[in-house]
């Protein structure tokens, strides 16, 4: 071998262990790269981080509505502009909807993400609907089946052992929305109909704090996490120990984040408990308790 043959494998030999030193990135960090020509705005709402995880794929700053409510800004101008939130009730967070019936928006395409756990029912469809209504046009709406959270109904142990193939389908969406697809996606009522719906959103709209929580004053210990990540700020201290009142957005951020899982749901209805399982609680596995504080502190 001679000199020049052996300084070219030496630089093929640097060349390879430098390359193995990259990290390979995500395919989400792929698709932010083609987009970096075009100005993409993200806003979200988030209890347990689901919603704020899928949001991060979208945009490396994503923006928390309440924060930004609190901030009181209004006028929002991008190439893209996104949303991603939680379904409650085949519908949007009330902190949301005011939202967008507040701010004013301008973007060439518009599209929103609805996180899920269980049925998506017609939340894409009626989304679309209320956007229009309010003054934008959605370009594409689509739904990701991910952990349910939703404490009265699901047990957070049982449903964080089960495959919802979130990543191939959270995939498939940042794919749709990098090529800009128009999409709506359509209702699946299943075992619901439209006046049932109505029904639970407008149980929802008027929720109180007071009414859906208990404290175990055995368990608590005054860390005040639950006023932390409130976006409603509706815990506070007391000589009386935690007290809390005021609007619910029905998010569970208080008891699912509690770390002494102090916090509980009561029964909704005579009979029936108030969750299915007081000692599970969840939070989305790459989110930490301070992003939500950062998402919902007031």
């Amino acid at each position: 071998m001679d000199r020049r043959d052996a300084l070219k494998r030496m630089g093929l030999g640097l060349a390879a262990i430098a390359m193995a030193s990259i990290a390979p990135k995500t395919h989400a960090a792929i698709l932010k790269d083609r987009a970096k020509d075009k100005k993409r705005l993200v806003f979200y709402f988030t209890g347990t981080g689901n919603s704020l995880f899928v949001a991060r794929q979208f945009s490396d700053n994503p923006l928390s509505i309440p924060q930004e409510m609190k901030k009181g800004s209004s006028a929002y101008e991008a190439d893209e502009i996104g949303f991603v939130f939680p379904d409650y009730s085949a519908a949007a967070p009330q902190m949301v909807q005011e939202f967008v019936k507040k701010a004013s928006f301008k973007a060439s395409y518009f599209f929103t993400v609805v996180t899920f756990g269980a049925d998506a029912v017609n939340v894409a469809e009626w989304w679309e609907e209320y956007t229009r209504t309010n003054g934008l046009r959605m370009d594409y709406v689509n739904t990701l089946l991910m952990v349910d959270n939703f404490l009265p109904m699901f047990d957070m142990n049982e449903q964080m052992k089960m495959d919802k193939h979130t990543d191939e389908n959270l995939a498939a969406l940042l794919e749709d929305v990098s090529a800009r697809k128009k999409y709506i996606a359509p209702s699946e009522m299943g075992r619901f109909n439209k006046e049932m719906l109505a029904m639970m959103q407008e149980r929802y709209k008027d929720m109180r704090c007071d009414t859906m929580f208990t404290v175990d004053a055995d368990k608590c210990v005054q860390c005040m996490t639950c006023e932390r990540v409130c976006p409603h700020k509706n815990f506070s201290l007391s000589d009386k120990g935690v007290t809390f009142s005021g609007k619910c957005e029905s998010c569970y951020a208080c008891a699912q984040n509690c770390p002494q899982k102090a916090i509980t749901l009561r029964s909704m209805m005579e009979g029936f408990p108030g969750e299915r399982n007081p000692e599970a609680r969840y939070r989305h596995p790459e989110i930490s308790l301070m992003d939500i504080v950062r998402s919902n502190r007031q």
